[in-house]
């Protein structure tokens, strides 16, 4: 399903392979590190494709206001192209540890780490990209990773309106 058409219509609501490409999860398995980042931020610019540019591109992801805010390569900002996919965070707005976007109820979390070895790789410092599954949460950079939701605890985000947001694992 086009994911504008999604945005503008109730439809039921994506879970696991369906929202999740498995062609994705299945390229990462088998690429190198440098083209399973590649494949996830593909990932993210199929689920939640910015205003201009492409995910590949960026370098800060940062929150101004309420809105997600991409700083790029070339030194362009931009958003989303669907404000409302992004919903909550943890961490400082200007230097985040994790956003958090959805799209018709699957929760996708991209985590930032400026310290480990996949997150200094990173241009945006993005350690991981992980996406709500059926009872499991899968990782698209570290495919072997992918765990039972009943494994992790539910965690508190803060949403963009500044309240807290209960992502239930």
């Amino acid at each position: 399903m086009d994911i504008s058409t999604a945005n503008n219509h109730e439809t039921k609501q994506f879970t696991g392979s369906n929202f999740a490409d498995v062609n994705v999860v299945t390229q990462a398995a088998n690429n190198s590190d440098e083209q399973t980042v590649l494949c996830a931020k593909s990932f993210l610019d199929n689920k939640f494709p910015l205003a201009s540019g492409s995910h590949k591109d960026a370098c800060s992801y940062v929150v101004y206001y309420q809105q997600l805010l991409v700083f790029m390569k070339d030194g362009s900002q931009t958003g989303l192209r669907y404000p409302k996919q992004f919903v909550a965070l943890n961490g400082h707005k200007s230097e985040p540890t994790a956003i958090l976007l959805n799209d018709n109820g699957v929760h996708v979390e991209l985590n930032f780490d400026t310290k480990s070895e996949k997150g200094t790789q990173d241009c945006a410092n993005i350690e991981d990209i992980l996406v709500e599954g059926h009872q499991y949460w899968i990782s698209l950079m570290n495919v072997e990773n992918t765990v039972l939701a009943s494994s992790i605890l539910d965690q508190v985000f803060t949403a963009k309106d500044g309240s807290d947001y209960l992502l239930k694992r």
